[in-house]
């Protein structure tokens, strides 16, 4: 996926004369970006490796992990292609893929099995199964990838208002977006809350390949810098009504190690449509 399609500029002016981001909410994505580290370190910017430590909650849990599908340990995230790389996943000496929002799931070189459009299977009642490798490849390889850009990305989404919410003892400010329909997400329409330094604090969306009703106030925390930008190692999504958190948690991921990659990201797998 090129910088293009993940909705990051690589080169030029961000904002350009077109830009949608006008205001109070530009001025807050400015904030944003500047206090993750601003262009630059995002320009410069590799891959990843997280180790994930724990990976809890209502939905995991519901949707098969350490049955179905086990919990992923570590993954590489090269964030400015849309590339995520699961090692050991699903089993020891494999890899899980996600790219171009394509699920792959490979052993050395050869191509155990793919989806080509892994979204069109979560429709409908199909949505309430428990996941196979394939489909908790797709969701979190997805996740992460659009995590990990953010709030650089959101220069590629528009703008749909300026709201404010108190989350965690923090005063919020935070903007609704419709994000690009190529962008692999939870959903087109999200609310991104920033804390008065411009660090992004809370993430409000609808994980839609689970159900309408999957509403979740996603927080990030622990945060450390790695190259500059600021990285999470706690996701802590608990649901929602309307603005107001809930207190079931929905997932709760805690990252050990992160740490830069050097060098470029790897080829992607030819895919095989399946």
């Amino acid at each position: 996926m090129s910088d293009e399609a993940t909705g990051a500029d690589d080169v030029g002016e961000p904002f350009g004369a077109s830009s949608p981001w006008t205001g109070e909410a530009r001025v807050l994505l400015e904030r944003a970006i500047e206090r993750h580290g601003g262009w630059a370190a995002w320009r410069r910017m590799g891959g990843l490796a997280l180790t994930l430590r724990s990976l809890t909650g209502l939905v995991p849990r519901w949707k098969g992990v350490d049955d179905t599908f086990p919990m992923p340990k570590r993954a590489d995230v090269w964030a400015r292609r849309g590339l995520v790389v699961m090692h050991d996943f699903p089993a020891a000496g494999r890899r899980g893929v996600f790219a171009t929002g394509q699920a792959q799931i490979l052993e050395g070189e050869l191509l155990l099995e793919a989806r080509a459009d892994p979204r069109g299977s979560f429709s409908g009642f199909r949505k309430q199964r428990r996941w196979a490798p394939l489909d908790a490849q797709y969701f979190f390889g997805y996740a992460l990838a659009h995590y990990h850009s953010l709030p650089f990305s959101l220069t590629a989404a528009r703008p749909l208002g300026v709201r404010r919410t108190r989350s965690a003892g923090r005063a919020l400010t935070g903007v609704t977006v419709e994000l690009p329909p190529t962008l692999h997400t939870h959903c087109r329409r999200q609310t991104f809350f920033f804390d008065a330094e411009g660090l992004l604090r809370r993430h409000d969306y609808v994980a839609d390949i689970i159900g309408w009703w999957a509403r979740g106030a996603h927080h990030w925390e622990d945060l450390v810098e790695v190259d500059g930008i600021p990285i999470a190692r706690r996701r802590r999504v608990v649901a929602r009504l309307g603005r107001v958190e809930l207190p079931s948690v929905a997932l709760d991921a805690r990252f050990g190690d992160v740490a830069a990659l050097g060098g470029a990201a790897p080829q992607r797998p030819r895919l095989v449509l399946v």
